[in-house]
């Protein structure tokens, strides 16, 4: 997964790949079958662990509004991290395209996934009277989640922290 993430499929050799594994081609190739079918599992469990965290913030204790809140101040910490490989979805999106159909559909679910969860709590906040701007959740969501993406080609780009902050806070200026 890791090699995925940080090299993406094409920039991802088969040594690469096998060096992280530990196995010879021939063990990956009886376990995995090729080297797509390696790349939707990599991807399944990038969905299953890394990306479920952002679900995870939206359900710790605390209000609603506080939840989205701390999300969105998450990402920017993921995405000021010295380490970052930003978003495995939005690599993969941004990588793919329409061109493999089957991941680039993957790509899009989870995303649907995610945003429906951030529109969730943002509705919940709204009903609480906690959210009092006159945006719509929905548009909110989609705001938040282009936030996330816009930060992760930014990361990748070599933005600062200062930059990825001033980015987080004027999203967060937006939850009001």
């Amino acid at each position: 997964m890791d090699v995925f993430w940080r090299k993406g499929y094409e920039g991802a050799s088969c040594e690469d790949l096998l060096s992280a594994m530990g196995l010879n081609s021939g063990s990956m190739y009886a376990a995995f079958g090729d080297k797509q079918s390696l790349y939707d599992r990599a991807f399944d469990l990038y969905c299953e662990t890394v990306f479920s965290m952002g679900i995870e913030v939206l359900e710790r204790p605390g209000t609603p509004l506080e939840n989205v809140r701390a999300l969105v101040r998450c990402m920017g910490d993921h995405m000021s991290s010295g380490d970052c490989k930003g978003c495995f979805v939005g690599n993969t999106l941004i990588e793919f395209g329409a061109e493999n159909k089957g991941v680039a559909e993957m790509a899009r679910r989870a995303m649907k996934h995610f945003q429906d969860a951030v529109e969730k709590k943002l509705k919940a906040a709204r009903r609480l009277g906690e959210l009092s701007s006159d945006l719509r959740p929905r548009d909110l969501a989609a705001s938040i989640v282009n936030m996330a993406q816009g930060l992760n080609v930014m990361s990748k780009a070599g933005a600062d922290e200062k930059t990825i902050r001033g980015v987080v806070n004027t999203t967060l200026s937006l939850l009001c």
